[in-house]
């Protein structure tokens, strides 16, 4: 079959690509099948419906090393060449120095736990399992190959957020994940919360933060995790403050793009954050401001974090209790009295309105929050509640309210 030239084209989806899988596929087990698992077809081309550069992708499937050498041999006799693994761990390239009559393809060798096999493999389930990515996914080359002007590199690079999203959204087997809310792409959403932010008066930057970084110990030369980085401003204050390494999270493709932008020096992954294993080694620290609430299953958050400090801020659990939302009991001139606490005992999901309906948040009870840190190995190292100064109240009366029922709750708790 004759090759293309060394240019940037890509394909509508030609049924062909799969007869052509067959044939390489069935050329090297012949003379390396009784080595290998398998060949597995991955990328575009293996994707029925799916444009892509008329480029066969194909992996052989090792059980470990051992047999590496002998694979490498024998290749190397119907002339392979080992590029070696050009930068990605445990992806082993090789290249045909001498012509054949199959169309291009790009041939690697991995060991079945290898991880860039595992990600091959995943996002390739996950296109044929979900035609919807799969439709996005080729809308987003085709795109790209108008705007990268041949550049094989850029157009690499910029798919990369995107199939990462996709891996960390589902299983091996690409199937869905039963992923967190993400409502901070709702630009409706998005929109009234950063007017919100933007408020100097707001709660988060008066309460919520000074009291999260007196938690903090010493972060000099310390690796940190955020968990819901959000805009990026926690991030930027942890390097401030000495961290040789800063990770940050968030479901929020919106907010990242913000956070990217406004900070650097930072690490930002896309990915829920109910779901660690995108993260890499382990942190010394792992903080998370006002996300927890939205979280469904602390216990397995909590399981997730194998060492180290975990110091969170979270909406106090009297307002997330009554099942109809916050509500306070006012006398004849509309001044509030005191808080209705309700529902207090009824843990579980809250549905509400902020901004837009439909808000989920999950609630807890302080017993709950507690038990849950001491079964997962952690020791409480602190406890805050804010409240308002009275310089605070006198500027901002408005603020006297959490005199009779606090906005967050705050722990830091470590497990050795």
């Amino acid at each position: 079959m004759p090759k293309l030239q060394n240019t940037l084209v890509i394909l509508p989806y030609d049924p062909n690509w799969k007869t052509e899988f067959e044939r390489i596929r069935d050329f090297l087990m012949d003379h390396i099948g009784d080595l290998i698992i398998k060949i597995e077809h991955i990328g575009s081309t293996s994707v029925p419906g799916l444009c892509a550069k008329p480029i066969i992708d194909l992996v052989a499937v090792i059980e470990s090393y051992d047999v590496f050498p002998q694979i490498v041999s024998r290749l190397e006799k119907i002339g392979f060449q080992h590029e070696g693994d050009k930068g990605i761990k445990e992806r082993e390239a090789f290249r045909r120095i001498i012509p054949d009559d199959f169309m291009d393809y790009h041939f690697y060798v991995c060991p079945k736990n290898s991880k860039e096999y595992l990600r091959q493999t995943r996002f390739r389930n996950a296109l044929i399992k979900n035609p919807q990515i799969a439709e996005e996914y080729g809308k987003l080359k085709t795109r790209l190959v108008g705007e990268v002007n041949g550049d094989r590199v850029l157009y690499t690079n910029s798919k990369t957020d995107f199939i990462l999203n996709v891996i960390n959204r589902v299983y091996d087997n690409g199937d869905m994940k039963n992923i967190s809310q993400n409502i901070y792409d709702n630009q409706t959403f998005f929109d009234g919360y950063k007017k919100l932010r933007e408020n100097p008066d707001n709660a988060n930057l008066l309460e919520e933060k000074p009291a999260l970084f007196s938690l903090a110990p010493d972060l000099t030369g310390l690796s940190v995790l955020d968990l819901g980085c959000g805009y990026g401003e926690n991030c930027a204050e942890f390097l401030r403050l000495g961290a040789a390494k800063v990770v940050g999270i968030d479901i929020s493709a919106k907010m990242l793009e913000v956070a990217k932008r406004e900070t650097s020096g930072v690490e930002y992954i896309h990915a829920d954050m109910s779901d660690l294993s995108v993260i890499e080694g382990n942190f010394d620290v792992v903080f998370s401001s006002l996300a927890i609430h939205y979280i469904e299953d602390f216990g397995k958050l909590c399981a997730q974090n194998p060492h180290g400090y975990f110091i969170f801020s979270q909406e106090h659990p009297f307002t997330t209790a009554p099942l109809k939302g916050a509500s306070w009991t006012k006398n004849e001139n509309g001044e509030r009295l005191h808080y209705n606490l309700s529902d207090y005992q009824r843990c579980g999901k809250r549905e509400m309105t902020w901004f837009i309906d439909g808000v989920i948040k999950y609630h807890r009870t302080f017993s709950e929050v507690v038990n849950t840190l001491l079964t997962t190995g952690f020791s409480i190292e602190g406890m805050l509640e804010p409240a308002p100064s009275e310089e605070l109240i006198d500027r901002l009366p408005y603020y006297a309210d959490e005199l009779h029922k606090p906005n967050f709750l705050l722990i830091k708790v470590r497990k050795k």
